[in-house]
């Protein structure tokens, strides 16, 4: 077709629109495949969360007796930090911001702020209960 004036944009094609739809399949296909492999990592890597959390759980109930030394602290860091991390690539937000709290405690205590790690970990643990019921 010839363009009448220059700039002029050619109407749609059905060829055009056979491509958008194919493009759209492609990109549901890739979806499907992205949220298999998530799956996948995730029932992987549940056993190293549900120790993960439960070790946050200790640390918490440490923390609330002040019995929580500086190498379990650190620890404790890190473990948040990783969580923090990781959970919202499987779409755990509220975890992700539970565990960056947790963090942030973690890295400046106070004793009112360490006091408040157990219920932390509670919540943690709560934000992920669907996903902990996978085996």
């Amino acid at each position: 077709m010839k363009k009448a004036f220059p700039g002029q944009v050619d109407p749609p094609s059905d060829t055009g629109v056979r491509n958008r739809q194919a493009a759209g399949t492609n990109a549901m296909d890739t979806q499907a495949q992205i949220d298999t492999v998530l799956i996948q990592l995730w029932q992987k890597n549940l056993p190293v969360l549900r120790e993960r959390l439960d070790l946050l759980d200790k640390f918490g109930s440490a923390a609330n007796s002040g019995t929580l030394d500086e190498p379990t602290r650190l620890e404790a860091l890190n473990i948040a930090h990783k969580l923090a991390g990781s959970l919202g690539m499987y779409g755990y937000q509220q975890g992700t911001e539970v565990a960056s709290k947790m963090e942030r405690i973690l890295k400046s205590p106070t004793s009112e702020t360490l006091a408040t790690l157990k219920s932390l970990a509670i919540d943690l643990r709560a934000s992920l209960a669907a996903g902990l019921e996978a085996t």
